[in-house]
């Protein structure tokens, strides 16, 4: 027999000898707890640090009371000054007669008549004074008009209503402007301008006419004219009434 025979066999593969075998499930590690307090403690003193720079910028303070350097912000959009801004207006002394407004008065003389027409601006006063045989003529002998307006200064408001006031007339002369020295501190500026004219009536005949415009502006550019024409004998007998009724929108700036 060949001892091919007789040869031992080989003894049966035993687990884990030839091969992998079945992989077992895989597990990670579990942290360990000291690692997990590092972890939280590093938490806690970057939240320290935190509250203490919130309170150093309230403050403005270390601890040791040195004053921390603050970042001043850039201004934002235009800076600008605001105007002065007009005080309320109380009825004072002086504020007797009518309002024309802004806190500014008019006293009328005896014997002038508000203007009929309701509709127009500020304070619009007439005299009827002349008589033929015992009645009116039928038309006004003169005006006296206390008119506001923030559009001009002083000066521009009593030329522009020169202008307007002698227009139509015959024969107008207008007088020199002067600067006046304003008699209260709430006014900046005075101005005053006279004019002479002939005024045609109906019938054709011409009256000869005399007047005059004194603008008062206060410190908040709001400006205030007496505008006033007057048949000229009646100017010249109602002057004393002229200067108080011009007077009483002076004083009522005070």
């Amino acid at each position: 027999m060949s001892q091919q025979q007789y040869r031992t066999p080989p003894p049966p593969p035993v687990q884990g000898g030839w091969g992998p075998g079945p992989i077992p499930p895989q597990f990670r590690p579990a942290k360990s707890s000291k690692t997990q307090w590092i972890v939280m403690g590093c938490a806690v003193f970057a939240v320290l640090l935190i509250a203490i720079g919130v309170v150093l910028m309230v403050t403005g303070k270390d601890d040791s009371g040195t004053p921390v350097a603050g970042v001043t912000p850039e201004p934002v959009g235009t800076l600008f000054t605001p105007s002065p801004t007009a005080p309320p207006k109380t009825k004072g002394p002086f504020d007797v007669g009518v309002e024309v407004g802004k806190g500014v008065w008019f006293t009328p003389a005896k014997g002038w008549l508000q203007g009929p027409d309701k509709t127009v601006g500020g304070q619009y006063w007439i005299l009827q004074e002349n008589r033929q045989g015992g009645k009116r003529r039928g038309f006004i002998d003169g005006y006296f008009w206390v008119r506001q307006t923030q559009l001009y200064d002083a000066k521009g408001f009593a030329e522009h209503l020169v202008d307007i006031e002698s227009n139509g007339y015959k024969n107008v002369k207008i007088g020199k402007g002067t600067a006046l020295e304003c008699a209260v501190p709430a006014l900046k500026s005075c101005y005053t301008i006279t004019y002479t004219a002939d005024v045609p009536t109906k019938s054709g005949k011409l009256l000869p006419f005399k007047g005059f415009m004194t603008a008062y502006e206060d410190q908040f550019g709001q400006v205030t004219a007496t505008d006033v024409g007057l048949e000229t004998s009646v100017y010249d007998r109602r002057a004393k009434d002229l200067a108080a009724m011009n007077e009483s929108v002076v004083k009522s700036y005070n």
